[in-house]
């Protein structure tokens, strides 16, 4: 067991026995389980990084451990570590692979995370453009880990953009009608493994809309799940 892996079980332990425990939605967290010795093999399972308050990290290991019997492999109870921030977790989560790949004979990504993960959809946005200029300039970006996510904007029915987003702005300045227009955001799937990433099947992003005011929002979506938003323009 690597020292990484010790000084967790030591905080378990601290936080089993009343230590102080972070405010919920802190950290950034991920589980692991050793399987059963099968046919002279042995694999180690891993979750997906999510964000989550980590004084209750003994659910998210039991609900691990109930996937993983569900998907039908024999585990022993699942670890789970984390980080102040997702460079942090990233960081520590990469080391233990590469530890790993050199003790068991498959590391298995799982890409599981805690059915209570937080969906950010996006809301209507209220933007005030000048009659004078009737143009709003429309922005998106990933505002996380640059893994590989996709999504279509279209402005009135008319694309704005599709494809890949990184930590970049990626603008475009569009035509807008008097009154009521509509922005339509699609996010067409979940995250790869891109870079030093680790997130899987998590769709992150945020958009900006700016004309005489402007309003930014962001999304999070598991697998790729669609978000859609219906910004108003008012043009006087």
């Amino acid at each position: 067991m690597n020292n990484r892996r010790l000084i967790a079980i030591c905080l378990l332990t601290a936080i089993a026995v009343g230590s102080p425990v972070a405010k919920a939605s802190d950290e950034y967290i991920y589980c692991t389980s050793v399987g059963l010795r099968e046919n002279a093999s042995t694999k180690i399972y891993y979750s997906a990084i999510f964000l989550g308050d980590y004084s209750i990290h003994v659910k998210f290991s039991n609900d691990f451990y109930e996937y993983l019997n569900r998907k039908g492999y024999k585990t022993y109870t699942p670890l789970c570590l984390l980080g102040d921030d997702y460079p942090a977790a990233d960081r520590d989560y990469q080391y233990n692979v590469r530890s790993d790949e050199m003790i068991y004979d498959k590391v298995v990504h799982t890409h599981w995370a805690p059915d209570n993960f937080t969906k950010r959809p996006l809301r209507d946005f209220n933007v005030t453009v000048p009659s004078s200029r009737q143009k709003v300039r429309v922005c998106v970006r990933d505002h996380e880990c640059e893994d590989g996510d996709r999504v279509r904007v279209s402005v009135n029915g008319g694309s704005v953009f599709s494809g890949e987003i990184d930590n970049r702005w990626a603008c475009e300045v569009v035509p807008v009608n008097e009154g009521r227009n509509r922005i339509k955001l699609y996010a067409v799937n979940g995250t790869g493994r891109k870079g030093n990433c680790s997130y899987a099947n998590v769709n992150t992003g945020e958009i900006r809309v700016e004309g005489k005011t402007g309003e930014t929002q962001s999304w999070r979506h598991r697998g790729g799940a669609g978000s859609s938003a219906n910004i108003i323009v008012n043009v006087k």
